[in-house]
Protein backbone atom coordinates (compact mmCIF):
# COMPACT_ATOMS: atom_id res chain seq x y z
CA UNK A 1 0.00 0.00 0.00
CA UNK A 2 1.41 3.48 -0.86
CA UNK A 3 1.36 6.07 1.68
CA UNK A 4 -0.55 9.45 0.58
CA UNK A 5 1.50 12.49 -0.62
CA UNK A 6 1.59 15.39 2.13
CA UNK A 7 -0.91 17.55 0.33
CA UNK A 8 -3.35 14.32 0.52
CA UNK A 9 -3.47 14.52 4.27
CA UNK A 10 -5.37 16.68 6.16
CA UNK A 11 -4.66 17.96 9.56
CA UNK A 12 -7.84 17.29 12.08
CA UNK A 13 -7.60 17.63 15.95
CA UNK A 14 -4.26 16.47 15.88
CA UNK A 15 -4.94 13.70 13.27
CA UNK A 16 -4.09 13.27 9.90
CA UNK A 17 -6.73 12.59 8.07
CA UNK A 18 -6.67 11.44 4.08
CA UNK A 19 -8.92 12.73 1.15
CA UNK A 20 -11.44 10.48 0.51
CA UNK A 21 -10.67 10.42 -3.36
CA UNK A 22 -7.15 8.27 -2.11
CA UNK A 23 -9.34 5.98 -0.18
CA UNK A 24 -11.44 5.72 -2.88
CA UNK A 25 -8.69 5.09 -5.44
CA UNK A 26 -6.61 2.29 -3.24
CA UNK A 27 -10.20 0.23 -2.45
CA UNK A 28 -10.86 0.31 -6.37
CA UNK A 29 -6.99 -0.99 -6.99
CA UNK A 30 -7.45 -3.45 -4.62
CA UNK A 31 -10.53 -4.83 -5.81
CA UNK A 32 -9.34 -4.85 -9.53
CA UNK A 33 -5.99 -6.78 -8.20
CA UNK A 34 -8.93 -9.27 -6.40
CA UNK A 35 -10.87 -10.04 -9.87
CA UNK A 36 -7.88 -10.10 -11.75
CA UNK A 37 -6.00 -13.10 -8.97
CA UNK A 38 -9.24 -14.54 -8.91
CA UNK A 39 -9.47 -14.36 -13.11
CA UNK A 40 -5.98 -15.99 -13.19
CA UNK A 41 -6.36 -18.55 -10.48
CA UNK A 42 -9.82 -19.85 -13.10
CA UNK A 43 -7.59 -19.99 -16.09
CA UNK A 44 -4.83 -22.01 -13.98
CA UNK A 45 -7.48 -24.37 -12.65
CA UNK A 46 -9.22 -25.07 -16.51
CA UNK A 47 -5.83 -25.33 -17.87
CA UNK A 48 -5.06 -27.65 -15.20
CA UNK A 49 -7.79 -29.98 -15.85
CA UNK A 50 -6.85 -30.02 -19.80
CA UNK A 51 -3.53 -31.08 -18.25
CA UNK A 52 -1.43 -28.00 -18.82
CA UNK A 53 0.57 -25.83 -17.26
CA UNK A 54 -0.63 -22.50 -16.57
CA UNK A 55 1.98 -19.79 -17.48
CA UNK A 56 1.11 -16.07 -17.03
CA UNK A 57 1.53 -13.45 -20.61
CA UNK A 58 3.78 -10.87 -19.81
CA UNK A 59 1.18 -7.92 -20.65
CA UNK A 60 -1.20 -9.57 -18.14
CA UNK A 61 1.47 -9.63 -15.43
CA UNK A 62 2.43 -6.63 -15.89
CA UNK A 63 -0.92 -4.72 -15.32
Amino acid sequence: MTCPRPADLIAADGLPLVRPYVVEWERERGERDRRRLQRERRRAAVLATLGQDYVPVPWEVAA
